[in-house]
């Protein structure tokens, strides 16, 4: 598991807020990495996109990563609650990147 660092996205429409959830849901893998929302520049689309995700798609990522059990064990692992993510993004080679408050 990676810590750190941006991977590019494979597709813009996966990594909308409306979509993140089907993307999350179709993850494979251990390839994941965490960022902390704090560290992005207020200019990152990235950010932009978390800053306006509306409570409905929040629930739906969550609700994703929690019905990832493996990704969910992981992350629980590290300490990471489920309400602290904040985002999602997949990089054209499968791996995700979870965003965290």
């Amino acid at each position: 598991m990676s810590f750190g660092g941006i991977f590019y996205a494979a597709g813009v429409e996966m990594n909308w807020p409306n979509q993140i959830d089907r993307t999350v849901r179709n993850f494979k893998g251990d390839n994941f990495g965490i960022v902390d929302v704090d560290t992005l520049s207020r200019m990152n689309e990235i950010r932009a996109r978390i800053d306006t995700e509306t409570p409905q798609q929040l629930a739906a990522l969550h609700a994703a990563v929690d019905a990832k059990g493996a990704l969910a064990a992981k992350l629980r692992a590290r300490d990471i609650e489920m309400n602290n993510i904040a985002g999602a993004s997949q990089a054209a080679d499968g791996s995700l990147t979870l965003y965290v408050r």
